[in-house]
Parts: C-alpha cells; sequence; structure tokens
C-alpha cells in the first residue's frame, strides 16, 4: 500500500488536469473540496493512528467510532460510497453538535435561532455538490493509487 505521502503528492499532482479537464462551477468550492478529500477525508480514515486523523487535532476522536465501524479496505475504499458514507458520518456528528448548541442558546435564552432552509435547499445546493464532487475525485486518486501500488507490488516491480 503507498504511504499516505505518496497519495497526497499523487494527488496534488493530479489536481491541475484534473481541475482543467472537469471545469467545475464552482471553482472554489471543488478545490477546498478536493483538499479535504486529499487531507482530512480520505479513505484511510478508518485507521485510527493514520495521518489524516491525526490532523484533525484535537477533534480527532469523533473518528474512533468510524474506525471500529469500518474495517480497513472496506467501505471507506469504496469509490463515491465510501465518500458518501465519510460525508454523512462527518455531518451527523457535527449536526448533532450545532443543533445541540442551538437547542441551549434558545433554551437559555441567551439567542434566538430560527432556520429557514429546507433539506431540499441544503442538499442540492450548488456549493455543497461542487464540495463534494472534488472530495469524491480526491478518494478516487487515492483508491486508484492504491489499486496501482498493490497491482506492482504483486508484480513485484516494487518492494
Amino acid at each position: 500500500m503507498a504511504s499516505g505521502r505518496t497519495h497526497e503528492i499523487i494527488n496534488l499532482i493530479a489536481l491541475p488536469p484534473t481541475y482543467y479537464l472537469l471545469s467545475p462551477n464552482d471553482d472554489f468550492s471543488f478545490l477546498v473540496g478536493y483538499l479535504v478529500g486529499t487531507f482530512l477525508l480520505t479513505p484511510d480514515n478508518d485507521l485510527f493512528h493514520s495521518r489524516p486523523i491525526r490532523r484533525w487535532k484535537i477533534l480527532k476522536f469523533i473518528w474512533y467510532p468510524y474506525t471500529k465501524f469500518s474495517a480497513h479496505r472496506g467501505l471507506s475504499h469504496i469509490p463515491i460510497l465510501g465518500t458518501l458514507i465519510k460525508l454523512f458520518y462527518i455531518g451527523l456528528i457535527f449536526s448533532v453538535l450545532a443543533f445541540s448548541l442551538v437547542f441551549l442558546l434558545n433554551f437559555t435564552g441567551l439567542y434566538s435561532f430560527k432556520f429557514d432552509l429546507s433539506f431540499k435547499e441544503i442538499l442540492f445546493n450548488p456549493h455543497l455538490l461542487s464540495f463534494v464532487i472534488g472530495v469524491i475525485v480526491a478518494e478516487f486518486f487515492h483508491i486508484l493509487t492504491d489499486m496501482v501500488y498493490s497491482s506492482l507490488k504483486r508484480l513485484r516491480l516494487i518492494r
């Protein structure tokens, strides 16, 4: 299996031609998604001591349950599905935290929040879609690198 640094270098080398070929509608969201997919939300988030999880610093504890649920090279290494599972997982964690904070602030009377957005408006937001596509593409290159590296290793072209 390729090292984390190898994945990151390959992803960064692949970014300019990928960006040029895809020419996303929302450049910034796509680029942020791609970089998040390269450095924070990789298929290796299923290993608790992986480099991407260490980058979460004090928030890395939120990935502990995910590492117990997902075996390495299991669901997280399935293109698109693995990405969506991770995004759903992290979205669920942050939604629970955000709604808890809103509830607490509303309950104590310190501040009053009202939500005007529907789930459909959030889900089909073009910025969010560009971000998700960026994460998916970055993870695709990670998985492709693993497949090529494993094939070369089987052929004994690398150690």
